[in-house]
């Protein structure tokens, strides 16, 4: 029998149990905790449990229980509960779930905020589809400080910014207004025990006209899918049914038509220059505006919305149904493959994503695309790897008739990057969706890997070439290209490809790196070490007012402008260095000045971006002079730092000691010189360079020694150098950067 509507804003929470009363008897508890007593009522529907689950939630006086004879599966146990729920809201919550503090407050403020807003899920520990995040609790206390902090950093920053639209919502939460549930239907129970119900309900819920949120201002903790683990057969079989279900109902499969492109959305954010947060036009007023050319059902330009609010979307896509879907969460479809076709103006779009790759496989599409973007767009695209070790495995099978077709549709790596270069496109950076040498199939040896290596030999060296299945890549528009000159003004030499002026006639201290003879040839650590930096920081600053502290001899400066930086103020304490700087780097858009960075002489938020190398340890308060950059930086500005390490660089030394470099006030280690920029910053990002491996610190072997642990590791773990490259820090296990460099945003107010 249906329940009687209750109109006064309760919760019907329905949890559908199979087993784990350990669980759900946590699960319920922390639900009594941490909401508020008469807003919510509790539905328990179990599916033959045989550990009294039963019989112990009937003896619950706030569950109202549903017992079937055995597993009726997930999808119609939820029909039960729902159809019993008497609540204007209704949450389908898995039993393996532990809810925080402001659970419930926080999702029905996302939820309520729009009329659009059918269906809402929190962010968690364990979940697929990109809702889970990190977290480091290790008790029930400090999960519930977690997820408070969490709300708090949310609410402080602006809650709307911690919302996102979603295609998909994962099942193991999901709340929504009851409306939506009567306009989507009930759960498809061909779905039986479960996997893919989730899905099919989100795109059932995107067709009825709601937008789905996900809310990561609100944590819950998951232990995930605690029922299948016990049967993991079953979950198997049941994942490749529930998929053809899927693909036979939708006419594509979840995998492709809901994905999100997360390293392209990565990409973007680490290396477009992003609005301001809140901000919903550009800087002349016109709304933002992306293209994705194989959107499936706009997942990822949702996500890059989120990025880009307010922004216009379009796509293009082949499937009908996928289509049908993006065009349900705004998303402009295109139609045709011919770009002059499209109603889009040349010189409109921020941004282009290719997800089909055939758009990305000539230098004529690319460059028509091109036109598309204004200066300083970017375009990034998708792409199957050439040289993923299990398709050259494939490839050289004798036994494999198909090994001639096996190219088709997967590219290298310097064949993309150079049909981009071709186009104009630069600032080129590559990301690889790594597989993991560790997780590689043991059946192939480490000879016959090695030999994979050799038999690609590559003009470059790429870590991680051989274990990565795709890789993306981002370039921006070389605005160069385009620029047209008045007849009556004579043209101006192309000087962004100019090599750096050696300054031959100043010899190197050891401490400011001068470009010249002497350094290249006897100093080419030092040299190599430097300039990577900078090259680093040049992705970074196209179309930015850089200030560029504690420049030295003006080379760095130099670099910054070549990447299309509008204006670069180098600075320095020291008025020779400033000098020659002045003598062989100031052009147009370029100066040097002499000043410290203690006290600055600019008005506060004067700058875009402020880089910072090798310049921290040598004041005599580091966080002086990271305040001193937040106070020069506009809000959401750029500060880009690096410093040595001091667990490689001086390992017997505390903070407050003298390093042994007497130029040096102190020197940092990681977490020191992140919990300072903390302060001021939002931390986007770290490298390290030269790499160091645990194993080649003496107090790690006498520690080892003394545990009675084996000495060395094992040679296939560590770490090797990529000559002076930085290097993302995730990539650092058991082992140490020389040299650590931070990406930072100034906080906003």
């Amino acid at each position: 029998m249906d329940a009687v509507y209750d109109k006064n804003n309760m919760t019907s929470i329905i949890i559908v149990t199979r087993n784990q009363l350990t669980l759900t008897k946590q699960c319920i508890d922390s639900i009594r905790r941490n909401t508020a007593a008469g807003s919510y009522e509790l539905i328990l529907v179990d599916n033959g449990s045989d550990d009294g689950t039963a019989v112990w939630a009937a003896e619950q006086t706030d569950v109202k229980v549903i017992a079937n004879k055995d597993n009726a599966g997930f999808p119609k146990a939820c029909n039960q509960g729902l159809q019993h729920a008497a609540g204007s809201f209704l949450l389908l919550l898995n039993n393996d779930t532990l809810v925080t503090p402001g659970w419930l407050t926080g999702l029905q403020r996302c939820l309520t905020s729009d009329a659009a807003i059918g269906a809402v899920g929190p962010v968690t520990n364990s979940a697929s589809y990109w809702s889970a995040i990190p977290a480091s609790y290790t008790t029930l206390e400090e999960l519930d400080q977690f997820a408070e902090a969490l709300s708090s950093s949310a609410k402080a920053a602006g809650t709307q910014g911690s919302w996102e639209e979603r295609i998909k919502l994962v099942g193991y939460c999901m709340l929504l207004k009851r409306e939506a549930y009567e306009a989507a239907g009930e759960l498809d129970e061909r779905y039986g025990v479960g996997n893919f119900e989730d899905d099919d309900y989100s795109i059932r819920l995107k067709l009825a006209g709601y937008k789905l949120m996900l809310c990561k201002d609100t944590f819950i903790h998951h232990y995930g899918s605690a029922s299948f683990r016990e049967e993991e057969q079953l979950y198997v079989r049941t994942f490749e049914k529930n998929s053809r279900i899927f693909r036979d109902k939708w006419g594509f499969s979840a995998e492709q038509g809901l994905l999100i492109r997360i390293d392209i959305a990565g990409l973007v954010e680490r290396e477009a220059k992003l609005p301001a947060r809140g901000g919903e036009v550009t800087s002349t007023g016109e709304t933002f505006k992306l293209l994705e050319l194989g959107c499936g059902c706009g997942a990822t330009l949702l996500r890059l919305k989120s990025l880009y609010p307010g922004a216009e979307l379009l796509g293009l896509e082949r499937n009908a149904e996928a289509s049908r879907i993006a065009a349900a969460s705004g998303i402009q479809l295109l139609e045709g493959d011919d770009p002059s076709q499209w109603a889009i103006a040349p010189g409109t779009l921020d941004g282009i994503v290719i997800g089909e790759a055939q758009w990305g496989v000539s230098v004529e599409k690319l460059q028509l695309l091109s036109t598309l973007l204004k200066p300083a767009g970017w375009l990034a695209g998708d792409f199957d790897n050439r040289h993923y070790y299990r398709s050259l495995l494939r490839y050289l099978n004798p036994l494999n008739g198909e090994a001639g077709f096996q190219g088709e549709g997967t590219y290298a790596i310097e064949q993309v990057q150079e049909l981009y270069e071709a186009a104009g496109l630069i600032n080129l950076s590559i990301h690889l969706q790594e597989d993991g040498s560790e997780n590689r199939d043991k059946r192939i040896s480490e000879a016959e890997f090695t030999a994979l290596e050799r038999m690609i030999d590559t003009k470059y060296d790429v870590t991680g070439r051989l274990t990565s299945s795709r890789f993306s890549v981002y370039g921006q528009i070389n605005t160069d290209i385009r620029k047209t000159v008045p007849a009556a003004v004579p043209e101006q030499p192309d000087t962004s490809a100019m090599p750096l002026i050696e300054q031959n006639d100043v010899r190197f201290s050891g401490e400011r790196l001068v470009v010249n003879q002497e350094v290249k040839t006897h100093y080419t650590d030092v040299y190599e070490e430097h300039l990577s930096r900078y090259e680093l920081a040049c992705r970074y600053v196209n179309g930015l007012r850089v200030l560029d502290a504690a420049c030295g001899a003006g080379y760095g400066s130099a670099m910054l402008s070549q990447a299309g930086a509008v204006e670069v103020l180098g600075v320095d304490v020291d008025s020779d260095s400033v000098r020659l700087a002045e003598r062989d780097y100031s052009r147009a858009g370029v100066r040097f000045a002499v000043a410290d960075v203690l006290a600055l002489p600019f008005a506060d938020e004067e700058f875009d971006a402020v880089i910072s190398f090798e310049t921290i340890e040598h004041v005599d308060q580091g966080a002086a002079w990271i305040a001193e950059s937040a106070r020069v930086l506009k809000a959401g500005g750029l500060f880009i730092v690096s410093t040595p390490n001091r667990t490689v660089t001086n390992p017997p030394l505390y903070y407050e000691e003298q390093p042994f470099n007497t130029f040096h006030r102190f020197e940092y280690r990681t977490a020191e010189l992140a919990g300072e920029l903390l302060v001021h910053y939002d931390i986007e990002a770290m490298f390290g360079q030269n790499p160091v491996d645990d194993s080649r610190f003496a107090s790690m072997n006498w520690l080892r020694q003394m545990s009675g642990l084996e000495q060395g590791r094992e040679a296939s773990r560590i770490m090797e150098p990529q000559g002076h490259q930085p290097i993302p820090l995730a990539q650092f296990k058991s082992t140490e950067p020389m040299y650590v460099i931070a990406v930072c945003r100034k906080k906003r107010a």
